[in-house]
């Protein structure tokens, strides 16, 4: 009997320490992987920014750009959901920052970094700095800090856009904090494209 109590014990730590670092425990704006973004917009909001926000090759996600009702924490809110999901669960979600100057994104990743590491401690850290693969002419960086959780990452980056892409496509620098469940990160990895 003291062998069977021992094991539940045992079993009963593991799982607390293995949800310490779950990926819903992080929240942009009060809102977390597999809520209901029904419950923060209406249907009409989430359908008119499903016509105009990303769809992808594979459109079993779209993204969805929508103003952020909560604070001025972020200057817009962005979320992928499935397309076919008439619940609206949120498997990823980005607060965007537009700031002045590079200089200063850095300065903001370093800081929410910091504070991302006192909430989850034991979450594996991953930095990625560099050119941006995603501008052909290698003008443009990333300044990203990834942090593997349960159930999915966090990505805090800065993106530092070439003057030519923001001249000819309009992006802007930008400053994101990025949740994504394991399941979207799949999907995107490995089918998003095709």
């Amino acid at each position: 009997m003291k062998i069977f109590i021992s094991v539940l014990i045992l079993i009963f730590s593991f799982q607390s320490w293995t949800k310490a670092d779950d990926i819903r425990d992080f929240e942009i704006e009060g809102m977390s992987i597999g809520d209901s973004l029904l419950d923060f917009y209406t249907e009409e909001e989430i359908l008119n920014r499903k016509k105009t926000g990303f769809l992808y090759p594979n459109k079993e996600y779209f993204t969805a750009r929508l103003p952020n009702k909560v604070s001025n924490l972020y200057e817009r809110l962005q979320f992928q959901i499935k397309a076919d999901d008439l619940n609206y669960k949120i498997y990823s979600i980005e607060g965007v920052n537009f700031p002045d100057n590079i200089k200063s994104c850095i300065n903001d990743k370093k800081n929410i970094a910091l504070d991302v590491k006192k909430i989850f401690p034991n979450a594996e850290e991953i930095k990625n700095d560099g050119k941006h693969t995603g501008d052909p002419t290698g003008e443009s960086y990333a300044y990203e800090t990834y942090y593997m959780l349960q159930g999915g990452n966090i990505i805090i980056a800065c993106y530092d856009w070439s003057d030519e892409l923001t001249a000819n496509k309009g992006w802007l620098d930008n400053l994101k904090v990025i949740i994504d469940s394991k399941e979207f990160l799949y999907w995107l990895n490995n089918k998003a494209y095709k």
